[in-house]
């Protein structure tokens, strides 16, 4: 009884080896079941009311990354916006507010 037990154990140990080693095969890919994020202007409210898809263990990585992905280009897109509106001048022509130190009333 214990020789099978043994033969088994190392079977086991052997295939967890070449799984690990990438020889097993490759692991199926799934494709998403959210909804692709299609957004093509991201505003502040936007952002705030993003509530990524849950999953089993915190969020839907995917949906996440697709998320923070178009505000990203969002962002940089405004960036280069405000950039060529002021040229020469070091300003942006879009106003900030709520850029100061937090506590400290500047803004």
């Amino acid at each position: 009884m214990p020789v099978v037990l043994l033969v088994a154990a190392a079977a086991i140990l052997g295939g967890v080896v070449l799984a690990a080693l990438g020889r097993a095969g490759e692991m199926a890919t799934f494709v998403g079941d959210t909804a692709p994020i299609e957004l093509d202007e991201v505003s502040a409210t936007d952002v705030a009311l993003l509530r990524p898809p849950m999953s089993l263990w915190g969020y839907n990585a995917q949906a996440t990354e697709d998320a923070l992905r178009v505000i990203a280009r969002s962002v940089t897109a405004r960036d280069v916006e405000d950039r060529d509106a002021a040229p020469g001048t070091g300003r942006s022509a879009r106003p900030r507010t709520g850029r100061g130190r937090i506590g400290t009333g500047d803004q």
